[in-house]
């Protein structure tokens, strides 16, 4: 047995077939959609339907950047153009050229539920943990809501899906992991690719059926936010 990829995230730079990786196996896609106000990824669209034309679950991340939270989130929505069933994403993770604060991610988290209705994820590893203080009370409500998509190369090789998220625990406030990007530059446990992509790319495992990742993949419709 092995680890069994349900999810793969890209942006314009990494080749792919859609119809190729939905035959492989993969359930869903995470896509780059912008990196703050000033950039947005010259592929998303025409990907995106291309994904979803394949069948496949479709999902948008914010690179951060230190541009104003809720700029940056209006912006980021309008680009992605998500549909009901989509995935919105803050990929939190270092950027030299803007960083984004802590203050600033949960600012953007709050805006893109707000405006949406709908629960966010956050995307990250080493910076959740440095910037995200686990006793703060209002990230503790916030990740009660916002799922965790955590990035995690571990030495050991697990049988399964199961056995990733028995051995990854979530980064606290988070007490569970929505997604375990696993793998991504050939780091990390096999497999490292599927086909439709090169080797070396980013993959991402769910512990649960293709149902379960589809009722949980847009977010359940919030009555309000953290």
């Amino acid at each position: 047995m092995t680890i069994v990829p349900n999810v793969a995230d890209m942006a314009h730079f990494n080749p792919v077939n859609f119809s190729d990786i939905a035959k492989a196996g993969i359930w869903g896609v995470i896509h780059k959609a912008r990196q703050g106000i000033g950039y947005g990824d010259p592929m998303y669209a025409r990907r995106m339907a291309a994904a979803k034309g394949a069948g496949l679950l479709w999902g948008a991340y914010d690179f951060a950047t230190g541009d104003d939270p809720v700029s940056n989130a209006a912006t980021f929505l309008a680009y992605a153009d998500l549909g009901a069933r989509d995935l919105a994403v803050l990929d939190f993770e270092d950027n030299t050229q803007s960083q984004m604060s802590a203050a600033q991610a949960y600012a953007f988290l709050d805006e893109v539920m707000q405006r949406t209705g709908r629960a966010c994820c956050i995307y990250g590893g080493n910076r959740i943990r440095e910037q995200i203080r686990a006793d703060d009370p209002k990230w503790i409500d916030m990740a009660k809501v916002v799922r965790l998509w955590q990035c995690r190369y571990v030495r050991l090789r697990p049988a399964d899906n199961a056995g990733l998220f028995r051995i990854i625990d979530p980064i606290p406030p988070w007490t569970g992991n929505f997604l375990i990007q696993y793998t991504g530059d050939g780091a990390g446990p096999q497999p490292h690719t599927v086909k439709g992509l090169q080797s070396g790319a980013d993959l991402n495992a769910f512990n649960g059926t293709r149902d379960e990742l589809a009722k949980a993949w847009s977010g359940a419709p919030l009555a309000g936010t953290a």
